[in-house]
């Protein structure tokens, strides 16, 4: 297949999917090409139709057009499928795609719980085919250099703790707005697997397992604030979470946010170690979601403090990181010098089926343990109890997700 161009096909042509095309024009303008489109898919035959336009449109590609995924994995002789699915639909259609020989790069979470994310690493078990995990934002340069911060360099020591808080208040809603299908799936606990902890949250995960390790154990409360009377999660979808995180290093932090707190807005993302502190200053509505976020028409920022008064900016530490690499080391983390997550993944989802990699950074086992640690959050919400992470991916408990996989047959 290495000789080959690489055929690929989106499942789900919402707005994710329009970002990955745009990251493949990143690619192709990088000159990394051995890629097409060759079919897209969606239930909505204009969403379809408007992704193929801008296939057409930004790279020159001509997919042909499905609104049945069954009929497009029967008629296509496809290598790869990029899914930009609701969660809950991500175990079904990975499947359907290994079983028929198609290679799958899936949007995050892996799946609605970490039994459908099972199945989808049992299928890739089964029929040998790739399953990537799509989370860009430990790609970039940001977070890259953190964790060569915090793993190699030891800029700041050995790491010890984080505090990581962001308070805004409720977005204004407009009145007799319907609402959009992008947020009526999201409200769907059985299509969506929870809030914003498992959605925007399951880049957290990721990137907090990637900058420290697994995580031992956590104790979370939840809440729902926009209603004016505090509720919890088992009355109402989470607005506002307060967390704490053991890790089996010995790292303890606290993730606590509100997306619906009146008042004055409060941003503090801290990272502390023996020998001083780093600190994220992105300009971002979801710097608490997206550590260090870049995107094309912003950097991230921030700066770090040594013990003895060094400082130096996020944009030099990234320099520094981007000097201790190979020219091998950096096409491979950077392909042709680009920094957009996006991008960088799906060019590792190529390489992949071309057999220049042997497997994904985020496979399904990455995958499936920063989906426990989500829901182990929910299961403490849930349950009022301090909870062992491994118990959650083990499946030992699964009270909160336990209807969620009786919906599902799983």
């Amino acid at each position: 297949m290495s000789q080959e161009t690489i055929k690929l096909a989106f499942i789900g042509c919402g707005g994710i999917a329009r970002r990955h095309v745009r990251a493949m024009k990143d690619l192709v303008d990088r000159d990394r090409t051995g890629f097409t489109v060759t079919a897209v898919c969606d239930a909505n035959v204009d969403a379809a139709q408007d992704l193929a336009e801008l296939l057409n449109e930004l790279l020159g590609m001509t997919p042909r057009i499905y609104n049945d995924y069954q009929a497009m994995l029967t008629q296509e002789d496809l290598d790869g499928a990029d899914l930009c699915l609701p969660h809950g639909l991500h175990h079904t259609f990975t499947v359907a795609c290994m079983e028929a020989g198609v290679h799958v790069l899936t949007e995050k979470p892996i799946g609605v719980t970490v039994k459908a994310g099972q199945v989808m690493a049992d299928a890739a078990e089964r029929t040998g085919k790739t399953l990537s995990i799509a989370v860009p934002h430990r790609r970039q340069p940001g977070q890259r250099a953190v964790h060569w911060v915090l793993n190699e360099s030891k800029l700041i020591g050995n790491p010890l703790t984080f505090f990581h808080n962001y308070t805004r208040p409720p977005e204004n809603q407009p009145a007799n707005q319907p609402v959009p299908q992008r947020v009526l799936w999201r409200r769907d606990r059985m299509m969506s697997g929870g809030g914003m902890t498992l959605d925007s949250g399951f880049h957290y995960c990721d990137s907090i397992r990637y900058f420290f390790g697994d995580v031992d154990k956590v104790y979370a409360e939840m809440r729902e604030l926009k209603s004016g009377q505090p509720m919890s999660v088992l009355e109402r979808p989470e607005d506002s979470i307060y967390v704490t995180f053991s890790f089996k290093s010995g790292v303890v932090g606290t993730w606590a946010w509100s997306i619906a707190a009146p008042g004055e807005p409060i941003i503090n993302v801290a990272f502390y170690g023996s020998e001083g502190s780093l600190h994220d200053t992105t300009d971002s509505l979801y710097r608490i979601f997206h550590l260090f976020e870049w995107s094309p028409n912003r950097r991230e920022d921030g700066y770090l403090v040594r013990q003895d008064g060094t400082r130096y900016t996020l944009a030099e530490i990234e320099q520094m990181y981007l000097a201790s690499l190979s020219p091998e080391q950096a096409e491979s983390i950077f392909p042709g010098g680009s920094e957009d997550g996006f991008a960088i993944e799906i060019w590792e989802f190529v390489e992949l089926l071309q057999g220049k990699r042997t497997r994904p950074e985020v496979d399904a086992t990455e995958g499936i343990k920063s989906l426990a640690l989500g829901e182990a959050i929910y299961e403490s919400a849930f349950t009022g109890e301090a909870i062992k992470v491994d118990d959650v991916l083990s499946g030992k408990l699964d009270s909160y997700q336990a209807p969620i996989n009786a919906h599902w047959n799983l």
